[in-house]
């Protein structure tokens, strides 16, 4: 296999597995107004804790100002709180309400509600082998 294929076939899997769950988080966004990359932003701030519009671009490899404008967004429907740094107004820093925590949280337990049996259900081998899968990937398409 060459390297556009094994991509292509990398690409594939991606869209397959993104495609299931946003399926399923598609009525629990509905019902708390939000997009699924409005989630996936939620789902960094709620692991991460408050990042920097730039850091959280970087994160997610977005452009910053697509992430301003969704974290406006997510401001106005109190889901994140947006506050300039006093020594350069240009920076502003990003975290969860308790709304915010609260829609996330719910959100990953019906995600965990869907798949953690069948995790739970792949032995420790299986797990180690998609992690370092993950892993050599990471790797392989890192920025130079």
């Amino acid at each position: 296999m060459n390297f556009i294929a094994y991509k292509n076939f990398v690409d594939q899997h991606n869209r397959n597995m993104d495609n299931a769950i946003q399926e399923h988080l598609r009525p629990y966004c509905t019902k708390n107004k939000i997009t699924y990359l409005q989630y996936q932003i939620l789902a960094v701030l709620f692991e991460e804790g408050a990042l920097n519009i730039g850091d959280l671009s970087d994160l997610m490899s977005m452009d910053t100002g697509n992430m301003s404008a969704q974290c406006k967004r997510l401001e106005q429907k109190g889901y994140t709180s947006r506050l300039r740094k006093k020594f350069d107004e240009r920076v502003v820093d990003v975290s969860l309400t308790r709304q915010g925590r609260l829609v996330i949280t719910e959100i990953n337990d019906a995600l965990n509600g869907k798949y953690k049996s069948k995790w739970d259900g792949l032995d420790k081998e299986k797990k180690q082998k998609l992690m370092e899968a993950y892993r050599i990937m990471d790797e392989l398409f890192k920025k130079d």
